[in-house]
């Protein structure tokens, strides 16, 4: 189950796509899934690897079919710094 964002009594004052803390709540709450997709895959018979260049594609995919505009690009380098720990 995904767990919907948690309501802050300052929500109205912040944009929901720049703030750090909404963001990796977000990763939080999807990782279970994420991870029970990656597990489902590799009991199919996926190794490791296929999965994760899959699910990495497949992300990448569904980036750039709603991707059109600068603040997309800006989410997409920030995405890349998160996972190369910078």
């Amino acid at each position: 189950m995904i767990v919907p964002p948690r309501r802050r009594d300052n929500d109205s004052d912040r944009d929901p796509d720049r703030d750090p803390d909404r963001q990796a709540e977000c990763r939080t709450a999807l990782e279970a899934e994420f991870q029970s997709i990656a597990r489902r895959a590799m009991g199919a018979g996926w190794s490791d690897s296929e999965v994760e260049f899959a699910l990495l594609c497949l992300a990448i995919a569904d980036i750039r079919h709603r991707a059109s505009s600068r603040e997309t690009a800006e989410q997409i380098r920030q995405a890349i710094r998160i996972v190369e720990g910078r």
